[in-house]
């Protein structure tokens, strides 16, 4: 049976980008420990779905939930519209969509509104995957793939999208700081097929380690979401890349030197730097993971197909060659998926 493959990958970010400089100084944090939250974070700038001269840092829960439905909405079109357009297809030629987002709620759900927009058949299957985190994007893949496995002959579309401004929230927790430094607003979308060109998804793999489901996630006091991200985060993360590496390298008997290509989650600096240590990987393999921090920082979902574009974009492939694609989220979990060219 034919595998399903990446046949286009495309991205979306909103209108106003900020540097770090710029993001500290509307933190409107002045003490050395918050401050080198943002100075060290290996970041140089952001996109977010803020307009700098109407922002405020005490706007209400409907603010952010109208900030989060405009941004997610627009930015899920553009990436979707562009994965469509980079693989030639049209709307009607898609037969199953899954949407997923972390940041924000809609009912109708992401999926039904994004369907409206593209102006996508009647008939069209899809799913949405919500709170799932920063891994998302490939749990939704692994669901594209479920079901292009059963229907070889469908196509299917991806689109994960994050308003990570509409979960800011100002207080005095180190974690808030730590979030309002790294997190950005984001969507990418993939088009999957079982024909055509592209890396194919020879296997696709899920890690849990519900020890660890304190570690990170959202808390909503007063009905605003606030990001709950323990320091245990950059070993826990770091770890559980090293395992679902050999995870899936295992799944075809591979070894670390027949992986070409890494296409790691830009979870923050520090979970980088442990995760080369621990997959022994060169900075030349980090620097797809690396230089998406440093050109937006960490989207949440959107990030890993941030990660792929780049990728895809600086690295020449040929046929044969083996890729890792690693995406990290509260649970605590690791969802991976083995490449093929």
């Amino acid at each position: 049976m034919p595998m399903p493959r990446i046949a286009a990958v495309a991205t979306a970010t909103p209108p106003y980008r900020f540097t770090q400089s710029d993001l500290l100084a509307l933190s409107g944090y002045t003490d050395a420990q918050r401050r080198g939250f943002f100075e060290r974070s290996e970041i140089e700038s952001r996109f977010l779905y803020i307009d700098p001269r109407r922002f405020r840092p005490d706007e209400s829960v409907d603010e952010l939930q109208d900030r989060f439905r405009r941004g997610a909405l627009e930015l899920s079109e553009a990436a979707a519209r562009g994965a469509l357009a980079r693989a030639g297809w049209t709307a009607g030629d898609v037969d199953f969509v899954a949407t997923t987002t972390c940041t924000g709620r809609l009912t109708p759900s992401l999926d039904a509104h994004l369907i409206g927009r593209l102006g996508c058949r009647a008939d069209v299957q899809r799913a949405h995957i919500g709170d799932t985190g920063c891994a998302s994007a490939m749990v939704a893949l692994q669901q594209a793939w479920n079901h292009l496995h059963a229907f070889p002959e469908h196509r299917a579309l991806v689109v994960a999208v994050e308003i990570c401004s509409a979960a800011y929230f100002l207080d005095q927790r180190l974690e808030s700081a730590v979030a309002h430094a790294i997190f950005a607003d984001g969507a990418g979308a993939l088009a999957l097929s079982a024909t055509g060109q592209g890396p194919a998804v020879v296997a696709h793999r899920t890690l849990f380690r519900p020890e660890h489901l304190d570690a990170m996630g959202f808390e909503y006091p007063g009905g605003r979401p606030r990001v709950v991200l323990s320091k245990d985060v950059r070993r826990i993360g770091a770890g559980m890349l090293d395992e679902m590496t050999k995870v899936l390298m295992d799944a075809q008997g591979l070894k670390r030197e027949d992986i070409r290509h890494w296409i790691l989650h830009s979870a923050g600096r520090r979970v980088l730097d442990r995760a080369r240590v621990l997959l022994a990987l060169t900075e030349e393999q980090m620097a797809h993971a690396r230089a998406v921090l440093r050109k937006y920082g960490n989207m949440s979902s959107a990030t890993i197909l941030f990660v792929l574009e780049e990728m895809l974009r600086a690295e020449s492939t040929v046929p044969g060659d083996w890729g890792l694609m690693i995406g990290l989220g509260p649970g605590f979990a690791a969802e991976g998926a083995l490449l093929r060219w």
